[in-house]
């Protein structure tokens, strides 16, 4: 028979969520911090701990950019050496239409540059065409906020929250 496990501390980390086999991208500069994941997206997950935090507040619960309706392609991700910068560079999927590709995977380079510093999240998109021809695509972000505190997110319960609205 198993033993019992007992925790006995206020803010124990407890989970039964899996956690994503890719590691997450996180950015720092004093007391703001982003938990994003390689495409840089914040990809809201029901006990996801994935966000955008401020003085121990989640301001954004979901940041993704969509390339029609899709999530673009993960070309490559990086984190700068002092954790502030995160560059990403994505490309588009095949687009098909009435069973025929009318614009191939890689024909749109999409470059994520985010920059935390001094309590601002600043991002830059880039988008390059290196089709032969003139593509029209829809890009969308989609973001939501809680307002969650880090203890929240961890799996705290509250006794009274406010209202969504």
């Amino acid at each position: 028979m198993a033993d019992a496990v007992r925790l006995d501390e206020q803010f124990a980390i407890i989970t039964e969520a899996e956690r994503s086999a890719s590691p997450p991208r996180v950015l720092k500069h004093g007391d703001t911090f982003g938990v994003f994941d390689l495409r840089g997206d914040i990809v809201a997950m029901e006990s996801g701990e994935q966000g955008l935090y401020h003085a121990g507040t989640r301001f954004l619960s979901r940041f993704e950019l969509l390339l029609g309706r899709c999530r673009p392609l993960l070309l490559s991700s990086t984190i700068s050496e002092d954790n502030t910068i995160l560059a990403v560079d994505l490309t588009n999927p095949d687009v098909v239409r009435d069973n025929r590709v009318v614009v191939p995977r890689g024909a749109l380079h999409v470059f994520r540059a985010r920059l935390l510093w001094d309590g601002h999240c600043l991002e830059r998109i880039r988008l390059s065409n290196h089709a032969l021809h003139a593509i029209q695509f829809p890009i969308a972000l989609r973001f939501d906020s809680d307002f969650a505190d880090v203890f929240e997110v961890r799996g705290t319960r509250r006794t009274h929250r406010g209202r969504r609205q």
